[in-house]
């Protein structure tokens, strides 16, 4: 399956009032090729693994494609209700990757430093400090350069787009990318810096060393939590019941969601929506059944029948 979750996608992307599009006849497909990806996912780490075992070497280069974790969710046996959480990797350094749906990286760890390739799609890194070895990230001839600091890089058709959230890094022309580049010290290919709360893109159609020279501007945390939306964990439902579902919405809220007639709990939903998304559920149940909630305190909601 080559989509993800309804969400927000490329760089203007923002939150639809109701992301609450994939219905009942849609679930057992995702369920079905999410289950798909994971055993192929692990026959790929049993190969690697085997192949380890027969010879030795300083750095490994395995692609992974970016796959979502099924949870079965905390709640009844009879629910149908699952969490469906972004593929996170935890890297030998105690740094860790979370990968949008379709991503692929690879990686090369050596006692020099420690290298990510990103072949397809979007990566958040939260890179653990180490100044002896630099953490560089590859993305179609260009190069992340960090030493401790959280970014994205998201490799688009004709550009590449670093958006910093701690930290700092330096963006570079890639070794090889460009004639005479590799032999060229990295700070000697770099192309820019970038600093937290900003974003660098870069037209790689047009990579070469010193031109052109990414664009760097400022995001708002706004920007950069909508940005950030397919990194949100969604709950995915099939039938599942009202009473349930807000247990599950519960576990991922700070605000809290009471039922005031037990009745209403009977209401069944089906699809998949952001964990943390609320606002959605109300609507969608004021839309379709008319119940109304009200706000009680700065933390519950109370959902109410219809009058």
């Amino acid at each position: 399956m080559d989509s993800e979750p309804p969400e927000p996608s490329g760089k203007s992307e923002h939150i639809h009032p109701v992301d609450w599009a994939v219905q009942a006849a849609a679930v057992d497909d995702v369920l079905g090729a999410l289950a798909t990806r994971l055993r192929r996912r692990r026959l790929r780490r049993v190969a690697v693994f085997a192949g380890a075992a027969t010879g030795l070497a300083i750095t490994v280069l395995v692609w992974r494609p970016a796959q979502v974790n099924v949870v079965p969710a905390e709640r009844p046996a009879s629910s149908s209700a699952v969490l469906l959480i972004p593929r996170r990797e935890l890297l030998p350094d105690g740094s860790s990757i979370e990968l949008r749906l379709g991503a692929e990286i690879g990686t090369a760890f050596s006692p020099a430093s420690r290298r990510v390739i990103l072949k397809r799609g979007e990566a958040l890194f939260t890179v653990a400090k180490d100044a002896r070895r630099p953490f560089l990230v590859e993305a179609q001839g260009l190069q992340v350069r960090a030493i401790g600091t959280a970014f994205t890089v998201s490799l688009g058709p004709e550009s590449v787009e670093v958006m910093v959230t701690e930290g700092r890094v330096a963006v570079d022309a890639a070794a090889g990318a460009v004639p005479a580049a590799s032999a060229l010290a990295p700070g000697d290919r770099t192309l820019a810096f970038v600093d937290a709360g900003n974003r660098a893109v870069l037209d790689t159609s047009r990579v070469s060393f010193g031109s052109p020279v990414p664009r760097v501007s400022p995001v708002s945390a706004a920007e950069v939590a909508t940005h950030l939306a397919w990194d949100i964990p969604r709950l995915q439902f099939s039938s599942t019941p009202l009473s349930e579902a807000i247990v599950l919405f519960n576990q991922h809220s700070a605000v809290k969601l009471i039922l005031a007639n037990p009745a209403l709990g009977s209401i069944h939903l089906s699809g998949i929506i952001r964990a943390d998304n609320v606002e959605t559920l109300i609507a969608l149940l004021r839309e379709q059944s008319g119940i109304r909630a009200e706000t009680h305190g700065d933390d519950e909601i109370i959902l109410r029948p219809a009058p």
